[in-house]
């Protein structure tokens, strides 16, 4: 399924494509360096990484992403600007992705839902939780009245993409995961305070 030619999404506001170089950019690559920096646990109860390879360099490209988790363990995210996401375009190249779940890791296949009867599942549970905070705009932008029933018909202007774990020899091929290796920020931070302390400690001993 593609989006209709005619439809194009609203992508102002809230749903504000995330430009290189902007602001908006910043604050939608910043969770990353939080997940880097050691707290991926915590992080990890409401969104996840995804890393896919680049389409043209080949190198791991990370992303992160809120997701919707059923009860048997199916794993949906959404691409937001839907076949415009660089991430999107990635698996669409090769749809073997490593995903990051708080303190999980596994290899998946990304493919984008077709099938009538899993996008309402995945949809009825992404209603029973309410999505994350961008949800609404995002199923406005599309012209998408916060309903099932609306989003099940025009779910062909949606890409909701499941993460189907896979292993072996087909798990090998997928990208390396992300890694918590800016830890000793913590290390400069405590450092840093420590030695403000001790500054103004004395600065106050001497008045």
């Amino acid at each position: 399924m593609q989006i209709p030619p005619a439809y194009k999404q609203n992508t102002t506001g809230a749903m504000t494509y995330p430009a290189p170089g902007t602001f908006n950019r910043l604050l939608f690559k910043s969770p990353l360096i939080w997940w880097r920096m050691g707290l991926g646990p915590l992080l990890g109860h409401s969104i996840l990484v995804v890393t896919t390879w680049g389409r043209k360099t080949h190198v791991p490209r990370y992303t992160m992403l809120s997701y919707t988790l059923l009860e048997e363990g199916q794993i949906y995210v959404g691409a937001g600007w839907g076949a415009y996401c660089d991430w999107y375009r990635n698996i669409q190249a090769d749809p073997h992705v490593t995903v990051q779940n708080g303190k999980r890791t596994f290899n998946a296949i990304a493919r984008r839902v077709t099938e009538i009867n899993e996008f309402r599942r995945a949809a009825t549970r992404l209603f029973e939780t309410g999505g994350d905070s961008h949800f609404r705009p995002y199923l406005e932008s599309l012209g998408i009245e916060y309903n099932l029933e609306d989003m099940v018909a025009k779910r062909d202007r949606l890409y909701q993409i499941a993460l189907d774990p896979i292993g072996g020899e087909e798990g090998m091929i997928c990208p390396p995961p992300i890694e918590a290796d800016l830890g000793w920020v913590w290390g400069v931070m405590a450092a840093s305070f420590a030695v403000g302390w001790l500054v103004g400690k004395d600065g106050r001993r001497r008045h």
